[in-house]
């Protein structure tokens, strides 16, 4: 049997979202926007853990339909909620309607992990980066 979470482990929450490109944008223009621009201005929200955007190559069954879906990674709730009443989440939240419909959903969860997933390589912004 495997080895019980941690206390971070267990805590740990991950925030899930929708999002849809602008209808002025091409896909390639939105994802483009998305890493160089809005990335670096989300990822000065502390103090978050992880953010990874995964973008929808291929719809596979249902009715929801979004281009991406956004992962990111706090402590806790508390760590999150605190994080919503900065001026750096204020700023990102602003930027999301210069590439993208403000109409995507987002869910607070907590993960179940059943099979691990393999381990990510490094981003394309570095937390150095993100702090700049």
């Amino acid at each position: 049997m495997a080895a019980r979470p941690t206390t971070s482990e267990a805590t740990m929450i991950k925030v899930i979202g929708t999002a849809y490109k602008r209808d002025d944008f091409t896909t390639q223009e939105f994802f483009d926007y998305w890493r160089d621009v809005h990335a670096p201005i989300s990822a000065k929200i502390g103090p978050m853990r992880g953010y990874v955007v995964s973008e929808v190559i291929r719809k596979v069954q249902g009715e929801l339909q979004a281009e991406a879906f956004i992962e990111q990674w706090w402590d806790d709730l508390d760590a999150f909620e605190k994080a919503g009443e900065t001026p750096e989440m204020e700023v990102a939240w602003a930027d999301v309607s210069n590439y993208a419909k403000t109409t995507g959903t987002f869910w607070v969860t907590k993960e179940h992990v059943y099979i691990p997933p393999p381990i990510p390589r490094g981003g394309t912004l570095s937390r150095q980066a993100w702090l700049a």
